[in-house]
């Protein structure tokens, strides 16, 4: 974490803990981020007969589940 530059001594301040943190989440989305297909339509690949099977049944449930709760 942070250091604090505000001369607390060993304190924190929130400023330098909110900055750590802001570092942090920036660092943890930037590493979530290098992970995600940008280059989708060359990895597209076709779905086997039981993956849309599946999507269809979940689509299903959802619409149900929309009927339901409206």
């Amino acid at each position: 974490m942070a250091n604090c530059t505000h001369g607390n001594g060993r304190a924190l301040c929130f400023e330098c803990f909110k900055d750590g943190m802001e570092r942090t989440r920036a660092r943890r989305a930037a590493w979530t981020q290098r992970d995600l297909p940008f280059d989708f339509v060359e990895t597209q690949r076709t779905l086997s007969e039981q993956e849309v099977a599946h999507r269809r049944q979940m689509l299903e449930h959802l619409v149900e589940a929309a009927r339901k709760g409206a």
